[in-house]
């Protein structure tokens, strides 16, 4: 991919991103002020009830709101910061905003009053928050994994498979759509094994990242960054109460902001 066409892409996805955000801002605002929100009835089984803990669905819409303006933000860091960059992991970045902004879908579920429904549409909201949650981890390891010298020259081959390899699996993998999570997410199988291969995922990610910049006499901040980014897109996908919620914030923004500047840094050094 030439850098002229990388930066078309994040352009349009930028619009893409911010149409997202101002289309989402109308239909909550519409149906909050003219008929209200009817929240969805949630499988709250076991959920603590301290102040910092307890289930807030208000700050389910605040997490939502923070991811899309996270994206938003992002991705224009990125256009202005890389625009003239030869930096093969920027298109995997963009993929894991890409898979940030789809799991902000889950607002559709109270908006659209389609909890309980059993519908097909509910069953595809569904399957787009599954796409995300295993889309993210993916793309994050497409920055470190796969962005070594044996797998620099695929990078867009690379890319595509790993959207695909996402695709594949939300949809085999079965969802409940009678049950809806605290953070609006319908209820999927095997979440201990989607959740023990995300951990493997960025665990994995982390180690090739070290290894290569330790090889390479590399400073560990671009490494720590990337923990902190990986710990805060965690929190944001499941945040439900207000502790999960300012951890996913300052982590996702502290972590970002890290990662992006030392990738930054090195490509110039590069160049």
């Amino acid at each position: 991919m030439t850098i002229r066409f990388r930066n078309r892409v994040t352009f349009i996805f930028f619009i893409f991103a911010v149409s997202t955000l101002l289309i989402s801002s109308f239909l909550i605002l519409y149906q909050y002020f003219s008929v209200g929100i009817d929240l969805p009835e949630i499988y709250n089984k076991g959920l603590p009830t301290n102040l910092l803990l307890k289930y807030n669905p208000y700050i389910i819409f605040c997490g939502i709101a923070i991811e899309m303006l996270y994206v938003c933000i992002t991705t224009l860091i990125i256009y202005h910061s890389f625009e003239k960059t030869q930096a093969p992991d920027i298109l995997f970045f963009l993929i894991f905003l890409f898979a940030c902004l789809c799991d902000t879908t889950r607002f559709i579920i109270p908006v659209f009053h389609i909890a309980g429904s059993y519908s097909k549409f509910l069953l595809k909201i569904g399957n787009i928050h599954l796409f995300a949650r295993l889309l993210a981890p993916l793309a994050l390891m497409g920055n470190t994994v796969l962005c070594i010298d044996d797998f620099r020259q695929n990078t867009d081959r690379n890319s595509l498979i790993i959207i695909i390899i996402a695709l594949f699996f939300s949809e085999i993998i079965p969802l409940n759509t009678a049950v809806i999570l605290p953070n609006y997410c319908v209820s999927y199988g095997y979440v201990t094994a989607i959740r023990a291969f995300s951990f493997t995922v960025i665990a994995l990610s982390t180690i090739a990242l070290y290894i290569n910049n330790k090889k390479n006499d590399y400073k560990q901040t671009m490494t720590l960054g990337f923990i902190m980014l990986a710990i805060g897109y965690t929190l944001m996908f499941y945040c439900y109460n207000i502790l999960l919620f300012t951890g996913g914030v300052l982590f996702l923004g502290f972590g970002t902001n890290t990662y992006l500047n030392e990738v930054h840094k090195h490509y110039l050094w590069i160049d």
